[in-house]
């Protein structure tokens, strides 16, 4: 049983660093890479549950196999057809079907129940690059406001910003003034989609109360626009400072890097809940006792 959940785990990660890679390699998001391997690390949590079923019949592995070759089949057929623009999905479709046809392949099929918060995630995140596409056309209207609010946060960091015209901010820089235009994208869409799929597969696995999981979900949502906050903010400092010229450095990496450290944050956070809870209450509790010795 060991060999086999060990030979299990590694086929499931063998894919990974080639999708990693060709993510990169695309020019595609980098978060088509992270979904996948979220996802198999939400497999590998439940290992010791895994190692529980028994093995697969002859049949069943056949299903497996067949499950497997979809998986292939569909990206070829969805990079032919759509080319680089479908690099996002194509990747994420081919390995939920190859999780599902390893899981067949390995295990009875309840071990598909056990594991579909991670397939689940796969399936939802490689498709949220795609929502994400769609909703930017229909969020235009809200990117007046949310330049609105970059002109403040620059204002409050001492960089002089002024509203230009709804869509765009112009800077008053040491070397003249240089306009910075927004468009939906910059609202960061696509990292509230990807935090939302990957909350809901998290609370789906937590026994917390729905009251903790609705909180910490919208806490954790606000926390993802402030960090798109950041990120723009960051962009249009370096764009004071330097230019044009450098900004591009910061822009293609700087959204990522915010996110990744975001998520393990958050998920830190709320790991430790009852930790916090309990020193936050004991805090209160020792001010509240000062308080009423002093008087």
């Amino acid at each position: 049983m060991k060999t086999k959940i060990n030979i299990f785990y590694a086929l499931a990660f063998a894919p990974l660093p080639l999708i990693a890679y060709s993510s990169y390699t695309s020019g595609a998001s980098i978060l088509g890479a992270l979904i996948p391997i979220y996802g198999f690390l939400l497999l590998f949590i439940k290992k010791d549950t895994l190692s529980s079923f028994p093995g697969a019949d002859k049949v069943q592995r056949y299903i497996g196999l067949v499950a497997i070759l979809v998986g292939f089949v569909t990206f070829y057929l969805v990079t032919a057809v759509f080319s680089s623009f479908a690099w996002y999905g194509a990747w994420t479709s081919l390995y939920s079907f190859y999780t599902v046809g390893l899981l067949l392949i390995f295990f009875t099929v309840p071990a598909l129940k056990e594991s579909f918060s991670a397939v689940f995630l796969i399936v939802a995140g490689g498709s949220s690059f795609y929502i994400g596409e769609w909703l930017e056309f229909y969020m235009e209207s809200l990117v007046p406001f949310f330049v609105q609010i970059m002109a403040f946060v620059l204002l409050v960091l001492s960089i002089p910003a002024t509203v230009q015209n709804p869509n765009s901010i112009m800077l008053d820089t040491p070397r003249g003034q240089v306009p910075v235009a927004f468009e939906a994208g910059c609202i960061g869409f696509e990292s509230f989609l990807v935090f939302c799929v990957i909350v809901v597969v998290t609370m789906m696995e937590e026994r917390a109360s729905i009251k903790t999981k609705l909180l910490w979900s919208v806490g954790g949502l606000l926390g993802t626009f402030i960090i798109n906050i950041i990120r723009v903010s960051l962009i249009s400092v370096v764009i004071y400072y330097f230019g044009y010229e450098r900004w591009g450095e910061i822009h293609s990496w700087i959204g990522y890097a915010l996110f990744l450290l975001w998520l393990g944050f958050f998920f830190m956070l709320f790991s430790a809940r009852e930790a916090i809870r309990n020193k936050t209450r004991a805090f209160f509790s020792k001010s509240l006792v000062l308080r009423l010795v002093w008087l």
